[in-house]
């Protein structure tokens, strides 16, 4: 963001986030509690330590498996008591609101938290390369850079490939970090998924070190030198 602070129109760039909608495969958290009843409500809430309400789409191994709810293919999470509950499509305050609805039948002043456990973003390219797990509501394209330990010397800052899932499809968006709208851009914030991939700079791949440069001048001498000298023994 090479124009940044500039002017003094820059102390406040208004940005723009999305509220994600989850998927199938997706893992969401859901805990019930409830201050006035609290063993009323643990009906609601996973007690194998395996998840009943958890499915594939997500690594056993991971702690997010054995404590959330994986999204089937139709939408719908599994729930104790409640049977299955259909989210595709949702907010995490719209599923709130789904569960508290449902709960409330049965428990009065029940308090419904969701929080999203599958929140991942991959690195590809000129930057860390690896899957990062978000552990916060939201993220942007700078602290997902930070965790990666930044773009390399090599990386083209200017044309960022985004992966991102959607009900649709896999949808593409091209994004240039060195220009400072891209924090009012709604691509600024990452969503669970992502894919981002920083293609080298064309030229890097004809970029030499010095040793590499030194190398090849020195083979470069060394065949003109061996030329020079069978031509000046075959002349004689």
């Amino acid at each position: 963001m090479r124009d940044l602070g500039k002017s003094s129109s820059d102390s406040l760039i208004k940005t723009t986030y999305t509220f994600y909608k989850v998927q199938p495969f997706d893992v969401v958290y859901i805990r019930v509690s409830s201050g006035v009843n609290p063993e009323a409500v643990e009906m609601f809430n996973q007690t194998n330590s395996q998840g009943s309400g958890t499915s594939g789409g997500t690594n056993p191994g991971s702690s997010s498996y054995y404590m959330g709810y994986t999204i089937d293919v139709m939408g719908n999470i599994k729930m104790p008591i409640l049977g299955d509950v259909q989210v595709n499509g949702m907010t995490l305050l719209e599923i709130e609101k789904q569960v508290h609805l449902l709960v409330a039948k049965y428990v009065s002043d029940a308090d419904v938290l969701v929080k999203l456990l599958s929140f991942k973003v991959t690195t590809l390219g000129e930057t860390g390369v690896g899957q990062k797990t978000i552990s916060a509501d939201r993220a942007n394209l700078l602290e997902v850079f930070a965790l990666s330990g930044d773009i390399s010397r090599d990386g083209n800052r200017h044309n960022i490939l985004i992966l991102r899932n959607t009900p649709e499809g896999m949808r593409t968006f091209r994004v240039d970090m060195t220009k400072k709208e891209i924090i009012s851009s709604p691509l600024f914030y990452v969503q669970p998924n992502d894919i981002i991939y920083v293609e080298p700079i064309k030229s890097s791949a004809w970029r030499f070190t010095l040793s590499e440069l030194s190398l090849v001048l020195t083979t470069i001498t060394t065949f003109a030198s061996i030329y020079f000298l069978i031509m000046s023994v075959s002349k004689n």
